[in-house]
């Protein structure tokens, strides 16, 4: 590995910039879960603490590009955050199923639905957190690592996509009673919504992880690899658009915790 790995010199004021952003969505993040006590988006707000640290060890490694130890920290901690928003996603989709009483539109269980997206990422997760390691001993090795991790990554994504498109378009055809009685309770969300913010959300974590096997399929002479401006645009936006999106329509106004889930489908059999 060269002497600078990066292949430039990082910006130090796009690189605060984004630590800030990502600083305040994660504190709006931790806000609204404590707040509808939804306590499985802490793995959304975990992946948006790792983007913070990524940022602050580009913000230092503008004057010392020679640092390992931040090239390495910069690069899991940016790499491996999307597939925590990811397992965010597959949640509020298992939510959502259960909610307006939906398994009959599903293709497969909603306890699997969970169990093998979620479980599907966090293997991409370590795979890509091991790649990321190897990366100041064998680079090479430690890029094709990672690229198993992201291409593991993209099959379990576009097979939750199509899962999803499965379940939003059986129910549109014929919603349940119990979702047509829920959209007449909320006054700003419907599950249609929800399932908006899904795909939504899907498609930028999606072309994020395109962008991110491009770069690594290339070698370091690669225009992606010489240009930082790649990263903010095709990830580091990407990643900080589908947050916002997330504040602003968050799932839980319609879909709130298992227990809360558990207790109104009791209310209604009792």
């Amino acid at each position: 590995m060269s002497s600078n790995p990066y292949g430039y010199n990082p910006n130090q004021g796009a690189a605060m910039i984004f630590t800030v952003l990502f600083i305040i969505c994660s504190i709006w993040h931790i806000f609204i879960m404590f707040r509808r006590r939804v306590w499985y988006f802490v793995v959304l707000i975990f992946g948006c603490c790792l983007e913070t640290t990524g940022y602050i060890c580009r913000f230092l490694a503008h004057d010392n590009t020679a640092n390992l130890t931040l090239f390495i920290v910069q690069t899991l901690t940016i790499l491996v955050a999307p597939a925590l928003f990811a397992a965010s996603v597959y949640m509020v989709l298992g939510r959502l199923v259960l909610l307006v009483k939906g398994e009959a539109y599903l293709v497969i269980k909603p306890s699997r639905l969970t169990k093998i997206f979620v479980g599907g990422d966090i293997l991409c997760f370590f795979i890509q957190i091991i790649g990321s390691g190897t990366l100041s001993s064998k680079f090479n090795l430690g890029k094709a690592i990672i690229l198993v991790g992201l291409i593991a990554q993209i099959v379990f994504f576009g097979l939750f996509v199509l899962v999803a498109a499965i379940f939003h378009r059986r129910h549109s055809r014929n919603p349940t009673p119990t979702a047509q009685m829920l959209d007449e309770d909320r006054a700003r969300l419907r599950w249609k919504d929800i399932t908006r913010v899904i795909f939504v959300v899907s498609a930028m974590i999606f072309v994020r992880s395109l962008f991110r096997l491009i770069e690594f399929t290339g070698d370091s002479n690669s225009p992606i690899m010489k240009s930082e401006a790649y990263l903010y645009v095709c990830d580091s936006t990407l990643m900080l658009v589908a947050l916002v999106i997330l504040i602003y329509w968050h799932p839980a106004e319609y879909v709130g915790n298992r227990k809360d889930i558990l207790q109104m489908q009791h209310e209604e059999m009792s």
